[in-house]
């Protein structure tokens, strides 16, 4: 039988989540037999943050001077529109009107299956999706399928609320089409499209987002600790995101959670874009920031040498963070209502706090550390519950839908 071809659609950077959790799925399709193309819009010499193995069929779409001339043209017009119309954060909002006609090029030929994960900016022009004359899976990872132009609608509430927001909502409307079988990677992202007026009536599935097992397993703490650097008899809480002092991954009440601990009793660390430690050195805790991480080996051993991990995020479609943090057997306290609490088993293997509060949020990092203090054994708890995270699993779910809607 005749091997299925797909090419995936991946705007960004090569080292954001959306490009990671398809880079994820594709190596896994692979191997599973499926005819699996990427194409992204990076240059290609961006392919040098990528492991050697890890560049199999990735293809890129400014590949000639030309469409590089074009494709930073688009960008700087979109940026021009945000410019104008939008308060910061920008990099969070994307038209989607400017960018290559998917159908014009010579990968959309050769596929049998349009998989999209990120349009990103100047990359592929939205209007061309209702030119596709094959089906297409649309992998939602974040809020933008069903917004006016924000990843995120808690970083644009005003302009979400306003004319351009309704305009460009309608016209999403109008491009999308009973072809297009819309994939949402959390709980939480499917009710927030299916409360969407854009994909209310749309038919949504749910698979959840897959992560690299792996390179994630349980390492002896106190030699993680060695190799880190570490050494202290107190309670490490672990906070990470690519860009942690995001107020919509709940750094401020993360922050005012840490001026409340007691600092005898707490070391903390933190991974990702970090760009300001004098506020922490304002409070007085102890902590050790690592910067962003792309080495699987140093992530691993953080996560292993923590005792929690924090993930106080207010919107978020997955936040690989958290489910990474359980696969190495951490117990996790979240807020409720969000993309990690369906996850979680309230003091189980974690906390779930109801109110979204810094005082709230405390009483759970508190309770957690007690929890630990009984000895009770938490790490099978949290690794088993991101078994349904694994790649092989989740390409599994994906082929079946590839294969009834061809």
């Amino acid at each position: 039988m005749r091997k299925i071809k797909v090419l995936h659609l991946v705007g960004g950077p090569l080292t954001a989540g959306a490009f990671k959790g398809s880079l994820i799925l594709h190596k896994s399709l692979l191997k599973l037999g499926i005819e699996s193309k990427i194409l992204s819009d990076r240059p290609p010499s961006d392919i040098k943050y990528l492991p050697k193995n890890d560049v199999k069929n990735l293809v890129f779409v400014n590949k000639n001077f030309f469409r590089k001339i074009l494709n930073r043209l688009f960008v700087i017009m979109e940026k021009t529109f945000n410019v104008l119309f939008l308060k910061t954060p920008r990099s969070t909002f994307t038209l989607g009107l400017l960018g290559f006609d998917l159908t014009k090029l010579d990968e959309y030929n050769d596929a049998d299956l349009i998989h999209i994960h990120w349009l990103g900016k100047g990359f592929i022009k939205l209007s061309s999706i209702k030119k596709v004359k094959k089906p297409i899976v649309w992998t939602m990872r974040d809020m933008w399928a069903f917004s006016g132009g924000s990843h995120y609608t808690s970083d644009f509430k005003e302009f979400e609320k306003g004319y351009i927001s309704k305009i460009i909502k309608n016209y999403k409307k109008g491009i999308y089409s009973e072809k297009i079988q819309f994939i949402a990677i959390s709980n939480w992202l499917k009710k927030r499209a299916e409360e969407s007026n854009i994909l209310k009536n749309s038919n949504l599935k749910l698979i959840h987002n897959n992560i690299d097992l792996e390179n994630l397993n349980f390492l002896d703490k106190d030699k993680a600790r060695s190799f880190l650097n570490i050494s202290t008899s107190k309670k490490i809480v672990l906070y990470g995101a690519q860009n942690p002092q995001s107020p919509r991954k709940g750094w401020n009440i993360f922050f005012e959670t840490l001026g409340s601990l007691d600092k005898s009793k707490y070391l903390i660390l933190i991974f990702g874009n970090f760009w300001s430690k004098e506020s922490l050195n304002q409070i007085g805790i102890e902590y050790k920031s690592f910067g962003f991480i792309n080495d699987k080996n140093l992530l691993n051993a953080i996560y292993s040498s923590s005792d929690i991990f924090v993930f106080p995020s207010i919107q978020e479609a997955f936040g690989k963070t958290w489910a990474e943090a359980m696969a190495c057997g951490l117990p996790v306290v979240c807020f409720n209502n969000t993309s990690a609490s369906d996850y979680i088993n309230h003091k189980l293997n974690g906390f779930v706090v109801d109110n979204i509060s810094s005082e709230d949020l405390k009483k759970g990092i508190e309770w957690m550390s007690k929890k630990i203090d009984e000895k009770k054994n938490l790490k099978h708890l949290s690794k088993n519950q991101v078994e349904k995270f694994d790649p092989k699993v989740v390409a599994q779910q994906y082929i079946k839908i590839y294969s009834e809607i061809l």
